[in-house]
């Protein structure tokens, strides 16, 4: 017998999937990362190769911490030669964080090594199964996917 799921059904099936999924990710990002970075430092990491440019608060309202949290975090970035501040234009006080291109090569690793957990996982699929979960990344990513940052005129 065939039900209709209805926006309920799968606000519900997603509020149960997607921690699960996360726990499997961070899991195996801590595994990718070989202990040169904590999983909020990877995410920092991530966050400021996605948003070349970012600021401070961009970067605590991303991860959910305090400003001098983020600072630490991103101070511990730039030690390792992951990150490097660009002064803002105009305000000494202000910097905006690149990644270097260290940074990205250690990110590369990471999200290789992640990515190669999560396909063995995932290996246990039948290829229609590939298929539905495919279709159903496709309709999450249609609707949750980041805006792209607007310009101003």
């Amino acid at each position: 017998m065939h039900t209709s799921l209805t926006a309920q059904d799968s606000a519900a099936m997603v509020m149960d999937v997607v921690p699960a999924v996360m726990d499997a990710i961070r899991t195996s990002m801590r595994h990718g990362a070989d202990g040169s970075l904590s999983v909020p430092q990877f995410r920092c990491l991530n966050f400021i190769s996605r948003r070349p440019g970012c600021a401070m608060g961009e970067i605590a309202a991303f991860l959910g911490v305090t400003m001098p949290t983020a600072s630490a975090m991103a101070d511990r970035l730039v030690q390792a030669g992951l990150v490097q501040p660009q002064t803002a234009s105009g305000d000494r006080r202000r910097s905006r964080l690149e990644i270097t291109p260290s940074g990205l090569a250690q990110l590369a690793l990471i999200q290789d090594r992640a990515q190669g957990e999560l396909k063995a996982v995932l290996a246990v699929c039948t290829p229609l199964e590939q298929q539905t979960l495919q279709a159903g990344l496709d309709v999450l990513w249609r609707i949750f996917r980041p805006s792209e940052p607007t310009q101003a005129p």
